[in-house]
């Protein structure tokens, strides 16, 4: 007669679900709860058969009322799986943001999405905004008008720079995003508890306050006289962003076509820049903008750009691949015009400013010209023209 041993695996009915009993080989055992009814087929393993029949009736109760049951399967996924899925099944995104939730992806891929929660998310975030940021791999030396991502603190010592909050912000919200499309995706409930009570970083932790010094835009103009290539297109686009006050994005996508010099009437003259060119294209507000131009800016496209042009479809700066290049570039031209803390954002500063201190402007017609959609962000200018306030209330009174 042979021996009789134990069946490694037993299986049991529980309500419209089954259970089964399978044995370990340290002695124990699991219980995986399986539920099959009205297309619905799903299934988890549990360390007890209490914990099982529990999450047979509780799909059951689900299935009845009508709602999804998607979410208990979901809470197995990892982080990082559903980050792929929003890469491959998502809607179109570019590369850098694929970059960013490739980076993130290395640093919390492996959490699941059931242990997703305010406290781990707030150290993430906290983490980030005091992570150093790494020398890049393939660098072997210092490279002109690179810093090596390294800056000087208020005891003077060269330390390495730490992420911005503005960078951060980027990986809040992309971590918000793939979440939520996951949930639609799946039909499950999006948990928008960690991001209710983690607030994002702040675009930027003070506004800008950089303004060109005197005589320093000729200082950068003729810095340009030291590079090799595109000098003369340099000097024009350093020109061109401080007379306008635009962002290098949407400058770069100009066209001729977009260009209406009127000379008998050069008041008249604008730039038009449409809604989908612009940073804030998907924000409510948002809008195609007919620009005016400054008279410095006019003489600049008559004088000194047009004899580029030979087609309307053309791009006016054609002379980049796109913004990132020239960051490079400016770095370099910052650099040997000795103008420190210097970026090209400060260039739209110094043309917003502008405004405020040379024009009668209102607010909202500024806006119209440097595609501000908030009003509030142009607050801050309000004090460079105290005296044009009282000029507007002592001629009011007069009338």
């Amino acid at each position: 007669m042979g021996l009789q041993t134990k069946p490694l695996e037993t299986s049991m009915k529980v309500g419209s679900g089954t259970i089964v009993k399978r044995a370990k080989k340290n002695g124990s055992f699991s219980f995986q709860a399986k539920v099959r009814k009205n297309g619905v087929n799903v299934s988890q393993t549990f360390a007890t058969l209490k914990e099982a029949k529990e999450f047979i009736t509780l799909t059951d109760s689900k299935i009845l009322k009508g709602e999804s049951v998607s979410a208990l399967k979901a809470k197995k996924i990892t982080l990082g799986e559903i980050f792929q899925d929003y890469i491959e099944g998502g809607p179109s995104m570019p590369l850098i943001k694929k970059q960013r939730l490739a980076k993130i992806t290395q640093e919390i891929g492996n959490v699941p999405l059931a242990n997703f929660k305010t406290k781990g998310f707030q150290d993430y975030i906290n983490f980030k905004l005091a992570q150093e940021i790494p020398d890049q791999k393939t660098k072997k030396k210092e490279t002109k008008g690179f810093d090596g991502n390294r800056t000087t603190n208020t005891d003077g010592e060269v330390v390495k720079k730490t992420y911005k909050s503005s960078t951060i912000r980027k990986f809040y919200y992309d971590i918000r995003t793939a979440l939520k499309w996951h949930s639609k995706i799946n039909d499950y409930h999006f948990d928008s508890k960690p991001f209710d009570d983690v607030d994002p970083p702040p675009s930027w932790e003070n506004p800008r306050t950089r303004r060109l010094e005197d005589g320093e835009l000729d200082r950068l103009v003729q810095a340009c006289d030291q590079l090799y290539v595109n000098a003369e297109a340099s000097k024009c686009l350093i020109q061109f962003l401080t007379f306008s006050a635009f962002r290098i994005g949407e400058t770069m996508l100009i066209r001729w076509k977009d260009i209406k010099l009127n000379e008998k009437k050069p008041e008249e003259s604008y730039i038009f820049i449409p809604k989908a060119h612009q940073k804030t294209a998907n924000k409510k507000g948002a809008e195609d903008r007919y620009a005016s131009m400054r008279p410095e800016l006019f003489h600049l496209i008559k004088n000194q750009m047009m004899k580029w042009k030979k087609s309307d479809e053309d791009l006016i700066f054609p002379f980049w691949a796109g913004p990132h290049y020239f960051y490079t570039r400016f770095r370099i031209i910052c650099k040997n015009a000795k103008s420190k803390n210097l970026t090209l954002h400060d260039l739209r500063h110094e043309g917003c400013s502008w405004f405020f201190e040379n024009s009668t402007l209102s607010d909202i017609e500024i806006s119209k010209i440097t595609g501000h959609i908030e009003l509030d962000t142009l607050k801050r200018y309000a004090n460079l023209r105290p005296h044009k306030v009282g000029a507007k209330l002592w001629a009011s009174l007069e009338k």
